[in-house]
């Protein structure tokens, strides 16, 4: 058993956490608690409760599936990789002081791994109220000693969960979710101008399917906020629905949480961008039938395309899909500023 983990790491060093990934289940963790936290204090301490025990959201281990150059070291060796753990309980227990030796059943998966395990907590007169267990580099699904708890007020009790939900709060743009969001999307536009550049030279028709920077950043502050029309109401955004799926330990059991935000940005900005440009879905199919046929007609583009895959299309959703509306303040864009690949 090594030393418990701190919440520094700057590079990637062999035994230690995957950087990135750490950083993200940091902040992924603080969400987590401070669902359960809200919940607490929605239906009110009960009066025997005397302190908090806060669950650790994961463990630290070396992956047992293939995640390429990312799980190496830059000086040699592996990389530890997150286990999300998934209690039979809330993952902030309410403790009384009857609780002498209290289990709490948890299973580990992720990575490759599959483990269960205990977790024993304790009123321990003289300890603190609240307890912030972290794990150790050890065994997928290890106990992690017996957390021990004092006695605190029902005012500091609550005033921790309170806490534990501001500072959630300030936490949805975790990671620096706005930078990242922005790059998925930038991206994602190049990549949309590139493969629309080139079906449009192909097509001889006039390539003017490029956002500019003032319409590429509506489309992400539409993707973090939610669109304009849904504030305040209710619908979640983006970047709150990729939070709530996060939360959801069935996500990350086959992929480390990095990797699953990289495709579900990519999937979301791919949606984000083919609306701001009025693309439809089938879009970019249309498109690459008209090209792999070498057609241009508008209405035989519409019926050989319905005819081959059995989807009827309109010859007016043809005209969308092959004169996609550029932003106001676009600029053309030349075939050979985007090379000469999709």
């Amino acid at each position: 058993m090594t030393a418990t983990l701190s919440r520094e790491f700057y590079s990637g060093v062999a035994g230690e956490p995957h950087p990135g990934n750490y950083q993200v289940c940091g902040h992924l963790e603080n969400l987590w608690w401070a669902k359960s936290a809200q919940e607490i204090l929605e239906e009110g301490l009960p009066d025997d409760a005397v302190g908090l025990a806060f669950l650790p959201m994961w463990d630290w281990d070396y992956s047992l599936v293939e995640v390429g150059r990312k799980g190496r070291a830059g000086t040699g060796g592996q990389l530890l990789f997150p286990v999300r753990r998934d209690y039979d309980t809330n993952p902030i227990v309410v403790v009384t002081q009857d609780m002498l030796a209290h289990k709490v059943s948890h299973n580990a998966v992720g990575m490759g791994h599959e483990a269960t395990g205990e977790q024993i907590i304790k009123f321990a007169p003289g300890q603190s109220s609240i307890a912030y267990p972290r794990p150790q580099n050890g065994e997928v699904g290890e106990t992690l000693g017996t957390i021990r708890v004092g006695r605190g007020t029902a005012l500091e009790l609550a005033s921790a969960l309170q806490e534990t939900v501001s500072k959630a709060e300030t936490d949805h743009l975790w990671l620096g979710i706005l930078p990242i969001l922005a790059r998925a999307t930038k991206k994602i536009v190049i990549r949309n101008q590139h493969v629309f550049t080139l079906e449009a030279n192909a097509l001889g028709a006039k390539n003017t399917m490029i956002l500019d920077p003032i319409a590429m950043d509506i489309v992400v502050d539409n993707m973090i906020y939610g669109e304009e029309g849904n504030r305040g109401t209710g619908k979640k955004s983006v970047s709150q629905k990729l939070i709530d799926s996060l939360i959801d330990p069935a996500k990350t059991t086959k992929v480390d949480p990095k990797r699953y935000i990289a495709q579900f940005l990519q999937r979301e900005s791919y949606r984000a961008v083919q609306r701001a440009l009025g693309d439809p879905d089938q879009g970019p199919k249309i498109r690459a039938f008209a090209r792999e046929q070498a057609l241009t007609d508008y209405g035989v583009i519409a019926q050989t395309y319905s005819e081959s895959t059995g989807k009827i299309v309109t010859s007016d959703l043809v005209r969308k899909a092959m004169e996609l509306s550029p932003s106001v303040h676009s600029n053309n864009c030349s075939i050979e500023a985007l090379g000469e690949t999709i």
